[in-house]
């Protein structure tokens, strides 16, 4: 009988020992496993963290070209509503010109109207075909266009000025 259980004992020792290196063996499967599951998560977040580090890169390149391009777009609008400027002045200078030229033949105009009449009434008034009323119609008109001479002179200087 001691040979019975010395052979059962046996039996179940070598049965321990064998379930022992199956685990044994399982364990350093799984320790294997691990490492290897540990490195390949490592190297997707490391292949993560490039990825993410290329995006932050990408989003800098492209807010420094939008910047660059708003910059240009601002320099443009910029020198666009200097030329307007200018030819708004040009077309100002210009319009002064006219304005002041047309003054001067209006001032003529009246310089002349003047003289008209001054000769008119120093000529008849000498060969005596004006009455009175005649002469001091002719005197008030002249006082008139004196008068409205003197109102041009005075716009034709505001506009000289100018």
């Amino acid at each position: 009988m001691k040979k019975i259980v010395l052979a059962v004992m046996l039996l179940a020792l070598s049965a321990t020992s064998l379930t022992a290196q199956e685990q044994k063996t399982e364990s350093v499967e799984k320790v294997e496993n691990t490492k290897t599951t540990e490195e390949v998560l490592k190297a997707e977040e490391e292949a993560k963290a490039k990825t993410e580090e290329a995006a932050k890169l990408a989003e800098k390149e492209a807010k420094k070209l939008e910047k660059e391009q708003k910059a240009a777009e601002k320099k443009a609008k910029k020198e666009a509503k200097e030329v307007k400027k200018k030819e708004k002045e040009a077309k100002k200078e210009a319009k002064l010109k006219s304005a002041i030229a047309k003054q001067k033949r209006n001032v003529s105009k009246v310089e002349r109207k003047i003289t008209k009449l001054e000769n008119k009434l120093s000529q008849d008034t000498a060969a005596g075909k004006l009455s009175p009323v005649a002469i001091e119609k002719l005197k008030s008109s002249i006082a008139k266009q004196k008068l409205k001479l003197v109102k041009e002179n005075v716009k034709l200087n505001k506009l000289e000025r100018k």
